[in-house]
Protein backbone atom coordinates (compact mmCIF):
# COMPACT_ATOMS: atom_id res chain seq x y z
CA UNK A 1 0.00 0.00 0.00
CA UNK A 2 1.64 3.19 -1.20
CA UNK A 3 1.87 6.34 1.44
CA UNK A 4 -1.15 7.89 -0.63
CA UNK A 5 -3.50 5.05 -0.01
CA UNK A 6 -2.69 4.82 3.32
CA UNK A 7 -3.34 8.60 3.87
CA UNK A 8 -7.07 8.00 1.97
CA UNK A 9 -7.73 5.05 4.23
CA UNK A 10 -6.67 6.83 7.55
CA UNK A 11 -8.75 9.82 6.21
CA UNK A 12 -11.87 7.45 5.51
CA UNK A 13 -11.71 5.08 8.78
CA UNK A 14 -11.12 8.61 10.66
CA UNK A 15 -14.72 9.84 9.29
CA UNK A 16 -16.29 6.27 9.91
CA UNK A 17 -15.21 6.79 13.56
CA UNK A 18 -16.54 10.20 13.86
CA UNK A 19 -19.78 9.09 12.24
CA UNK A 20 -20.17 5.94 14.67
CA UNK A 21 -19.35 8.52 17.56
CA UNK A 22 -21.74 10.82 16.69
CA UNK A 23 -24.25 8.14 16.15
CA UNK A 24 -23.50 6.81 20.12
CA UNK A 25 -23.54 10.31 21.74
CA UNK A 26 -27.38 10.80 19.72
CA UNK A 27 -28.48 7.48 20.84
CA UNK A 28 -27.12 8.30 24.70
CA UNK A 29 -28.91 11.76 24.94
CA UNK A 30 -32.04 9.91 23.74
CA UNK A 31 -32.02 7.54 26.44
CA UNK A 32 -31.29 10.50 28.32
CA UNK A 33 -34.09 12.96 27.57
CA UNK A 34 -36.54 9.77 27.37
CA UNK A 35 -36.03 8.94 30.96
CA UNK A 36 -37.09 12.28 32.31
CA UNK A 37 -40.04 12.25 29.93
CA UNK A 38 -43.33 11.53 32.33
CA UNK A 39 -45.38 8.28 31.43
CA UNK A 40 -48.94 8.30 32.41
CA UNK A 41 -52.12 6.45 31.67
CA UNK A 42 -53.57 7.66 29.36
CA UNK A 43 -56.64 8.53 31.54
CA UNK A 44 -54.39 10.89 33.13
CA UNK A 45 -52.56 12.18 30.48
CA UNK A 46 -56.04 13.61 29.44
CA UNK A 47 -59.32 13.17 31.10
CA UNK A 48 -61.82 11.01 29.24
CA UNK A 49 -65.20 12.55 31.47
CA UNK A 50 -66.56 8.80 31.47
CA UNK A 51 -68.89 8.68 34.32
CA UNK A 52 -71.65 9.64 31.57
CA UNK A 53 -72.39 9.55 28.40
CA UNK A 54 -73.25 12.76 27.64
CA UNK A 55 -71.52 15.81 29.51
CA UNK A 56 -74.91 17.67 30.55
CA UNK A 57 -75.66 14.59 32.54
CA UNK A 58 -72.57 15.56 34.75
CA UNK A 59 -72.77 19.15 34.77
CA UNK A 60 -76.13 18.44 36.07
CA UNK A 61 -74.41 17.70 39.24
CA UNK A 62 -71.82 20.25 39.53
CA UNK A 63 -71.15 20.56 43.18
CA UNK A 64 -72.78 23.21 45.57
CA UNK A 65 -71.19 23.40 48.50
CA UNK A 66 -73.34 25.67 51.93
CA UNK A 67 -71.01 28.44 53.06
CA UNK A 68 -70.61 30.04 56.72
CA UNK A 69 -71.35 33.51 57.21
CA UNK A 70 -68.67 36.21 58.38
CA UNK A 71 -69.52 38.86 61.12
CA UNK A 72 -69.43 42.18 59.28
CA UNK A 73 -66.48 44.02 59.33
CA UNK A 74 -64.75 40.46 57.29
CA UNK A 75 -62.21 41.29 55.14
CA UNK A 76 -61.00 39.07 51.90
CA UNK A 77 -57.59 40.07 52.68
CA UNK A 78 -55.21 37.42 51.60
CA UNK A 79 -51.01 36.43 52.24
CA UNK A 80 -49.80 32.99 51.05
CA UNK A 81 -47.54 31.79 53.73
CA UNK A 82 -47.27 28.08 52.45
CA UNK A 83 -43.39 26.09 52.62
CA UNK A 84 -42.56 27.48 49.26
CA UNK A 85 -44.33 30.70 49.49
CA UNK A 86 -46.46 29.79 46.35
CA UNK A 87 -49.28 27.93 45.60
CA UNK A 88 -47.24 24.60 44.58
CA UNK A 89 -49.21 22.36 41.80
CA UNK A 90 -50.81 19.40 42.56
CA UNK A 91 -52.18 16.43 40.14
CA UNK A 92 -53.97 18.06 37.24
CA UNK A 93 -56.36 14.99 36.33
CA UNK A 94 -57.94 12.43 39.23
CA UNK A 95 -60.53 10.30 39.58
CA UNK A 96 -64.18 10.43 40.16
CA UNK A 97 -66.27 8.14 41.44
CA UNK A 98 -70.43 6.87 41.18
CA UNK A 99 -72.25 6.71 45.28
CA UNK A 100 -73.71 3.53 44.95
CA UNK A 101 -77.16 4.86 46.45
CA UNK A 102 -79.00 2.36 48.08
CA UNK A 103 -83.06 1.96 47.33
CA UNK A 104 -85.05 0.56 50.74
CA UNK A 105 -85.30 -3.22 49.83
CA UNK A 106 -88.21 -5.84 50.99
CA UNK A 107 -86.18 -6.71 53.97
CA UNK A 108 -85.25 -3.57 55.25
CA UNK A 109 -87.14 -4.01 58.22
CA UNK A 110 -86.05 -7.78 59.06
CA UNK A 111 -82.37 -6.02 58.54
CA UNK A 112 -83.07 -2.85 60.69
CA UNK A 113 -84.60 -5.67 63.11
CA UNK A 114 -81.21 -7.55 63.21
CA UNK A 115 -79.45 -4.24 64.13
CA UNK A 116 -81.65 -3.49 66.82
CA UNK A 117 -81.24 -7.20 68.03
CA UNK A 118 -77.33 -6.66 68.35
CA UNK A 119 -77.21 -3.41 70.16
CA UNK A 120 -79.44 -4.75 73.15
CA UNK A 121 -83.02 -3.88 72.28
CA UNK A 122 -85.85 -5.93 71.90
CA UNK A 123 -86.33 -6.18 68.02
CA UNK A 124 -90.45 -6.94 67.86
CA UNK A 125 -90.94 -3.82 70.06
CA UNK A 126 -90.62 -1.26 67.16
CA UNK A 127 -91.92 2.06 66.31
CA UNK A 128 -92.92 3.29 62.93
CA UNK A 129 -91.41 6.45 62.22
CA UNK A 130 -94.40 7.25 59.47
CA UNK A 131 -92.47 5.94 56.45
CA UNK A 132 -88.95 6.78 56.68
CA UNK A 133 -87.55 4.58 59.26
CA UNK A 134 -88.09 2.36 62.77
CA UNK A 135 -87.89 3.19 65.87
CA UNK A 136 -86.76 1.68 69.53
CA UNK A 137 -86.91 2.40 72.99
CA UNK A 138 -84.69 1.23 75.87
CA UNK A 139 -86.25 2.77 79.13
CA UNK A 140 -84.17 0.63 80.91
CA UNK A 141 -80.93 1.66 79.82
CA UNK A 142 -82.10 5.70 78.61
CA UNK A 143 -81.59 4.45 74.72
CA UNK A 144 -83.18 4.97 71.66
CA UNK A 145 -82.45 3.62 67.87
CA UNK A 146 -83.65 4.95 65.32
CA UNK A 147 -83.04 3.60 61.40
CA UNK A 148 -83.77 4.83 57.94
CA UNK A 149 -85.37 2.29 56.30
CA UNK A 150 -83.95 3.15 52.80
CA UNK A 151 -80.42 3.05 53.34
CA UNK A 152 -80.55 1.24 57.35
CA UNK A 153 -78.72 4.86 58.52
CA UNK A 154 -79.19 4.99 61.60
CA UNK A 155 -78.61 7.14 65.31
CA UNK A 156 -77.98 5.68 68.47
CA UNK A 157 -78.60 7.91 72.01
CA UNK A 158 -78.66 8.02 75.40
CA UNK A 159 -80.26 10.16 77.77
CA UNK A 160 -77.83 12.51 79.64
CA UNK A 161 -78.70 11.57 82.43
CA UNK A 162 -77.42 8.32 82.06
CA UNK A 163 -74.33 9.49 80.85
CA UNK A 164 -73.41 11.86 83.47
CA UNK A 165 -74.69 9.19 85.74
CA UNK A 166 -72.20 6.72 84.12
CA UNK A 167 -68.76 9.44 83.98
CA UNK A 168 -69.34 10.26 87.29
CA UNK A 169 -68.51 7.07 88.74
CA UNK A 170 -65.86 5.61 86.12
CA UNK A 171 -63.05 7.08 84.49
CA UNK A 172 -62.86 7.09 80.71
CA UNK A 173 -60.84 5.07 78.69
CA UNK A 174 -57.48 7.44 77.18
CA UNK A 175 -58.27 8.66 73.60
CA UNK A 176 -56.74 5.89 72.27
CA UNK A 177 -58.65 3.28 73.70
CA UNK A 178 -61.52 4.75 72.47
CA UNK A 179 -60.94 4.43 68.99
CA UNK A 180 -60.28 1.09 69.16
CA UNK A 181 -63.42 0.32 71.06
CA UNK A 182 -65.15 2.65 68.58
CA UNK A 183 -64.17 0.12 65.68
CA UNK A 184 -64.77 -3.07 67.15
CA UNK A 185 -67.91 -2.00 68.32
CA UNK A 186 -68.67 -1.28 64.44
CA UNK A 187 -67.02 -4.00 63.56
CA UNK A 188 -68.89 -6.50 65.76
CA UNK A 189 -72.74 -4.75 64.63
CA UNK A 190 -71.32 -5.42 60.96
CA UNK A 191 -71.28 -1.94 60.00
CA UNK A 192 -67.89 -1.07 59.83
CA UNK A 193 -67.04 -0.35 56.02
CA UNK A 194 -64.34 -1.14 54.15
CA UNK A 195 -63.22 2.23 52.57
CA UNK A 196 -62.87 3.74 56.38
CA UNK A 197 -59.33 3.38 57.44
CA UNK A 198 -58.68 1.45 60.69
CA UNK A 199 -56.75 4.15 62.39
CA UNK A 200 -55.63 7.53 62.73
CA UNK A 201 -59.36 8.57 63.49
CA UNK A 202 -60.10 11.91 65.52
CA UNK A 203 -60.86 12.25 68.95
CA UNK A 204 -62.49 14.59 70.43
CA UNK A 205 -63.36 15.70 74.37
CA UNK A 206 -66.87 16.33 75.01
CA UNK A 207 -68.42 17.47 77.91
CA UNK A 208 -72.36 17.14 78.63
CA UNK A 209 -73.78 20.43 79.54
CA UNK A 210 -76.72 21.00 82.16
CA UNK A 211 -79.47 21.18 79.18
CA UNK A 212 -77.93 18.38 77.53
CA UNK A 213 -75.81 19.73 74.93
CA UNK A 214 -72.29 18.99 74.03
CA UNK A 215 -69.34 21.42 74.28
CA UNK A 216 -65.59 20.51 73.88
CA UNK A 217 -63.49 19.80 77.37
CA UNK A 218 -60.18 20.67 78.12
CA UNK A 219 -58.64 17.71 79.17
CA UNK A 220 -59.26 13.91 79.66
CA UNK A 221 -59.89 14.52 83.24
CA UNK A 222 -62.72 17.20 82.77
CA UNK A 223 -64.42 15.21 79.90
CA UNK A 224 -67.81 12.90 80.08
CA UNK A 225 -67.08 11.52 76.38
CA UNK A 226 -65.05 10.92 73.67
CA UNK A 227 -66.16 11.63 70.04
CA UNK A 228 -64.31 9.17 67.69
CA UNK A 229 -64.97 10.70 64.16
CA UNK A 230 -63.79 8.11 61.96
CA UNK A 231 -61.29 8.48 58.76
CA UNK A 232 -62.37 7.99 54.54
CA UNK A 233 -60.10 7.78 52.07
CA UNK A 234 -60.16 6.64 48.16
CA UNK A 235 -57.99 6.65 45.73
CA UNK A 236 -57.76 10.41 43.51
CA UNK A 237 -54.65 7.87 40.76
CA UNK A 238 -54.87 4.29 40.65
CA UNK A 239 -51.72 2.19 38.55
CA UNK A 240 -51.70 -1.23 38.36
CA UNK A 241 -48.00 -3.27 38.62
CA UNK A 242 -49.26 -4.86 35.38
CA UNK A 243 -49.49 -2.11 33.12
CA UNK A 244 -46.41 -1.28 30.54
CA UNK A 245 -44.01 1.39 32.83
CA UNK A 246 -46.09 1.25 35.87
CA UNK A 247 -43.20 1.76 38.10
CA UNK A 248 -41.79 4.89 36.34
CA UNK A 249 -45.57 6.25 36.54
CA UNK A 250 -45.28 5.97 39.96
CA UNK A 251 -42.37 7.35 40.48
CA UNK A 252 -43.60 10.34 38.46
CA UNK A 253 -46.83 10.55 40.26
CA UNK A 254 -44.53 10.43 43.76
CA UNK A 255 -42.40 13.17 42.63
CA UNK A 256 -45.07 15.57 41.06
CA UNK A 257 -47.81 15.06 44.35
CA UNK A 258 -45.26 14.29 47.45
CA UNK A 259 -47.05 11.83 48.07
CA UNK A 260 -46.00 8.59 48.87
CA UNK A 261 -48.56 5.27 47.20
CA UNK A 262 -50.32 2.79 49.07
CA UNK A 263 -49.67 -0.65 47.53
CA UNK A 264 -52.17 -3.73 47.88
CA UNK A 265 -51.46 -6.82 46.39
CA UNK A 266 -53.83 -9.34 44.66
CA UNK A 267 -54.77 -12.31 42.47
CA UNK A 268 -54.70 -11.89 38.81
CA UNK A 269 -55.59 -14.25 36.45
CA UNK A 270 -51.80 -13.88 34.78
CA UNK A 271 -49.94 -13.94 37.87
CA UNK A 272 -49.96 -11.45 41.58
CA UNK A 273 -50.83 -7.79 41.18
CA UNK A 274 -49.65 -4.68 42.79
CA UNK A 275 -52.20 -1.94 43.00
CA UNK A 276 -50.73 1.32 43.41
CA UNK A 277 -52.95 4.23 45.10
CA UNK A 278 -52.20 7.84 45.79
CA UNK A 279 -55.15 8.40 48.06
CA UNK A 280 -56.74 11.52 49.72
CA UNK A 281 -59.56 12.27 52.48
CA UNK A 282 -63.23 12.41 52.00
CA UNK A 283 -64.27 15.27 53.62
CA UNK A 284 -67.39 16.55 54.69
CA UNK A 285 -69.31 20.11 55.23
CA UNK A 286 -67.83 20.46 58.19
CA UNK A 287 -64.09 19.61 58.58
CA UNK A 288 -63.44 18.67 61.64
CA UNK A 289 -66.54 16.61 61.96
CA UNK A 290 -67.47 13.22 59.86
CA UNK A 291 -70.55 11.14 58.72
CA UNK A 292 -69.83 8.36 61.08
CA UNK A 293 -69.29 9.39 64.84
CA UNK A 294 -69.29 6.94 68.17
CA UNK A 295 -69.55 8.35 71.54
CA UNK A 296 -67.33 6.53 74.17
CA UNK A 297 -67.41 6.47 77.53
CA UNK A 298 -67.21 4.35 81.01
CA UNK A 299 -69.22 0.69 80.64
CA UNK A 300 -73.04 1.42 80.44
CA UNK A 301 -74.74 -1.82 82.83
CA UNK A 302 -77.63 -3.65 81.11
CA UNK A 303 -76.23 -3.74 77.49
CA UNK A 304 -74.17 -5.95 75.21
CA UNK A 305 -70.83 -6.12 76.07
CA UNK A 306 -70.27 -4.95 72.41
CA UNK A 307 -71.77 -1.67 72.87
CA UNK A 308 -71.64 -1.24 76.47
CA UNK A 309 -69.02 2.02 76.15
CA UNK A 310 -70.84 3.27 73.11
CA UNK A 311 -73.39 6.39 74.36
CA UNK A 312 -74.18 7.14 70.36
CA UNK A 313 -73.72 6.83 67.04
CA UNK A 314 -74.13 9.09 63.91
CA UNK A 315 -74.20 6.64 61.50
CA UNK A 316 -74.37 7.76 57.43
CA UNK A 317 -72.45 5.61 55.08
CA UNK A 318 -73.33 6.04 51.56
CA UNK A 319 -71.20 3.08 49.40
CA UNK A 320 -68.93 4.43 46.95
CA UNK A 321 -68.26 2.29 43.97
CA UNK A 322 -64.63 1.02 44.12
CA UNK A 323 -63.65 1.73 40.84
CA UNK A 324 -63.62 5.36 39.50
CA UNK A 325 -66.41 5.64 36.63
CA UNK A 326 -63.87 8.32 34.95
CA UNK A 327 -61.29 10.81 35.26
CA UNK A 328 -61.72 14.32 35.22
CA UNK A 329 -59.30 17.46 34.57
CA UNK A 330 -58.95 19.97 37.42
CA UNK A 331 -58.78 24.18 37.64
CA UNK A 332 -55.40 25.12 38.86
CA UNK A 333 -55.05 25.81 42.64
CA UNK A 334 -54.08 29.23 41.86
CA UNK A 335 -57.16 30.06 40.18
CA UNK A 336 -59.19 28.01 42.93
CA UNK A 337 -57.55 30.85 45.52
CA UNK A 338 -58.01 33.56 43.32
CA UNK A 339 -62.16 32.19 43.45
CA UNK A 340 -62.37 32.05 46.91
CA UNK A 341 -60.09 35.99 47.74
CA UNK A 342 -62.99 37.11 45.57
CA UNK A 343 -65.66 35.51 48.00
CA UNK A 344 -66.40 32.35 45.70
CA UNK A 345 -65.02 29.92 47.75
CA UNK A 346 -67.28 28.37 50.76
CA UNK A 347 -66.26 28.98 54.76
CA UNK A 348 -66.58 25.51 55.89
CA UNK A 349 -64.89 25.74 59.14
CA UNK A 350 -63.28 28.70 61.29
CA UNK A 351 -62.42 29.23 64.93
CA UNK A 352 -60.09 30.64 67.35
CA UNK A 353 -57.11 28.89 68.42
CA UNK A 354 -58.03 26.47 71.23
CA UNK A 355 -61.77 27.74 71.15
CA UNK A 356 -65.41 25.37 71.64
CA UNK A 357 -65.86 23.87 67.74
CA UNK A 358 -68.27 21.08 68.98
CA UNK A 359 -70.97 24.39 70.02
CA UNK A 360 -73.19 25.67 66.89
CA UNK A 361 -70.92 27.88 65.14
CA UNK A 362 -71.42 31.93 65.39
CA UNK A 363 -69.76 34.38 62.63
CA UNK A 364 -66.90 35.98 63.21
CA UNK A 365 -65.28 38.77 61.77
CA UNK A 366 -61.61 38.61 60.16
CA UNK A 367 -59.08 40.99 59.42
CA UNK A 368 -56.85 38.56 57.37
CA UNK A 369 -56.59 35.23 55.99
CA UNK A 370 -53.28 33.55 55.71
CA UNK A 371 -52.67 30.44 53.36
CA UNK A 372 -50.54 27.85 54.79
CA UNK A 373 -51.75 24.38 52.97
CA UNK A 374 -53.71 23.75 50.07
CA UNK A 375 -54.78 20.09 49.52
CA UNK A 376 -57.11 18.00 46.89
CA UNK A 377 -59.91 16.20 48.89
CA UNK A 378 -63.11 14.61 47.89
CA UNK A 379 -66.60 16.27 49.20
CA UNK A 380 -69.40 14.08 50.68
CA UNK A 381 -72.16 15.62 51.80
CA UNK A 382 -74.39 14.83 54.51
CA UNK A 383 -77.74 14.88 51.55
CA UNK A 384 -76.88 11.84 48.63
CA UNK A 385 -74.85 13.14 45.87
CA UNK A 386 -74.70 11.56 42.58
CA UNK A 387 -71.04 11.37 42.06
CA UNK A 388 -67.64 11.59 44.88
CA UNK A 389 -66.15 14.81 43.38
CA UNK A 390 -62.85 16.50 44.38
CA UNK A 391 -62.90 19.96 45.82
CA UNK A 392 -59.73 22.07 46.71
CA UNK A 393 -59.22 22.30 50.51
CA UNK A 394 -57.22 25.52 51.59
CA UNK A 395 -56.51 25.88 54.68
CA UNK A 396 -54.56 28.15 56.98
CA UNK A 397 -54.51 30.66 60.03
CA UNK A 398 -57.32 33.65 60.09
CA UNK A 399 -56.35 37.02 62.22
CA UNK A 400 -59.78 37.95 63.75
CA UNK A 401 -60.44 41.88 64.55
CA UNK A 402 -59.88 41.83 67.80
CA UNK A 403 -56.18 40.41 66.75
CA UNK A 404 -57.01 37.20 67.66
CA UNK A 405 -55.86 34.17 65.29
CA UNK A 406 -57.57 30.84 64.89
CA UNK A 407 -57.37 28.44 61.92
CA UNK A 408 -59.90 28.33 58.71
CA UNK A 409 -60.56 25.96 56.19
CA UNK A 410 -62.44 26.97 52.94
CA UNK A 411 -63.63 24.65 49.84
CA UNK A 412 -63.79 25.17 46.16
CA UNK A 413 -64.80 22.48 43.57
CA UNK A 414 -61.98 21.49 41.64
CA UNK A 415 -63.45 19.87 38.47
CA UNK A 416 -63.12 22.13 35.69
CA UNK A 417 -66.78 22.00 34.75
CA UNK A 418 -66.31 24.41 31.34
CA UNK A 419 -64.28 21.71 29.58
CA UNK A 420 -65.99 18.58 30.63
CA UNK A 421 -66.93 17.07 27.29
CA UNK A 422 -68.84 13.81 26.25
CA UNK A 423 -67.33 10.58 27.17
CA UNK A 424 -64.24 9.65 25.27
CA UNK A 425 -62.95 6.28 24.99
CA UNK A 426 -59.74 5.30 25.26
CA UNK A 427 -56.80 3.13 24.20
CA UNK A 428 -56.30 0.86 27.42
CA UNK A 429 -52.40 0.69 28.41
CA UNK A 430 -50.47 -2.02 27.37
CA UNK A 431 -50.41 -5.04 29.80
CA UNK A 432 -47.25 -6.50 30.46
CA UNK A 433 -46.99 -10.03 31.95
CA UNK A 434 -46.66 -11.04 35.63
CA UNK A 435 -47.39 -14.54 35.71
CA UNK A 436 -43.51 -15.64 35.93
CA UNK A 437 -42.40 -12.48 38.11
CA UNK A 438 -43.47 -11.32 41.69
CA UNK A 439 -45.53 -7.96 42.35
CA UNK A 440 -43.17 -5.00 41.91
CA UNK A 441 -42.50 -3.07 44.69
CA UNK A 442 -41.04 0.27 44.66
Amino acid sequence: MTLTEASFWTKRLGVIALGALIIVVIIILVIVMNSNIEVVMPQYLEPNFACTQHKEEFLENRLQIPSLQFADGTELSFDIKTDTGKIDSLPEIINVYKFNNRSQSLTAQADAKILAKAMGFDPDVIERVSTQGYKWTDRAAGRTLEVEAKNLNFTLKTDTSVMRESSASSALPSEQEAKSIAVNALNSLGVFPSDYTSGNHRTTLININPDGSFSKAHSLAEADLIRVDLIRIKSMITIPSNIENAEKMVRDFSRRTLIEPTEETSTATDGRLGIFTFNTLVSFPQTQRANISVYVGPTITGVPTRVSKIYQIDYTYRPIAAEACGTYKLVDPEYATEMIQQGEGSLVYLSNTGADDVVDYMPKAVKKFIILDIFIVYFEDREELEYLQPVYLISGEAIFHDDTKGTFDFFYPAINYDIVQDKIEMKAPEVVDTSSSPTMFF
